[in-house]
C-alpha cells in the first residue's frame, strides 16, 4: 500500500507540475539565450578547475535542452499521457488485478525512453538514462516483491 501510495503522490505531482509547465512556463526565446551564457560562464569555471565530467554533462545537458526545445509542447504531452498511464497503473494495482503490475511496467519504460521520440540518443547524457532506469527498476522490483497480494482474492 505504501508503493501505491508513493507512486500516486509521485504520478499526480508530475502531472500538476507537466500542466503547470504547459500553461504557464513556456521558455522565452531571450530566457533561453540567457541561460546559456549562463551555462557556458559555468562550464569555463569548471574547466579552470579541472572537472572534465562535469563540463562534459553540462554541455550535453545544454545540448539536449536546445534539441528539446522545438518540441516543447508535444514532449510535455507525452510525459502527461506517460504519467497518466502510470496513475492508472498504480489504480488497477490498488485493485488487486495483475494488468496493473503489467502496466506499470510499461509505463516505467515508457518514462525512460519516451525522450527518445525528440532527441537522438547521442546528446542525452547517460547518467541520466542510468539514473532514471535504476529508479524504474527498483520500483518495479519492489512490486514484483508483492505480485502474491495482487494476485490474492479478497
Amino acid at each position: 500500500m505504501v508503493l501505491l501510495i508513493l507512486t500516486w503522490i509521485n504520478t499526480l505531482f508530475s502531472m500538476l507540475s507537466t500542466l503547470f509547465t504547459l500553461i504557464f512556463v513556456r521558455p522565452k526565446p531571450e530566457d533561453l539565450a540567457k541561460d546559456k551564457v549562463e551555462m557556458a560562464k559555468s562550464i569555463v569555471e569548471l574547466k579552470k578547475l579541472g572537472l572534465d565530467f562535469v563540463v562534459n554533462l553540462l554541455e550535453r545537458i545544454q545540448a539536449m535542452t536546445e534539441a528539446l526545445q522545438p518540441f516543447f509542447i508535444e514532449l510535455n504531452l507525452v510525459n502527461l499521457l506517460v504519467l497518466m498511464v502510470g496513475a492508472v497503473s498504480a489504480l488497477l494495482m490498488y485493485r488487486r488485478n495483475i494488468l496493473g503490475f503489467h502496466l506499470y511496467i510499461v509505463y516505467n519504460l515508457a518514462s525512460v525512453g519516451s525522450i527518445y521520440l525528440f532527441v537522438s540518443p547521442s546528446v542525452l547524457p547517460s547518467i541520466i538514462i542510468i539514473v532514471n532506469s535504476a529508479f524504474s527498476l527498483l520500483f518495479v522490483l519492489l512490486y514484483a516483491r508483492h505480485l502474491t497480494w495482487l494476485k490474492a482474492e479478497d
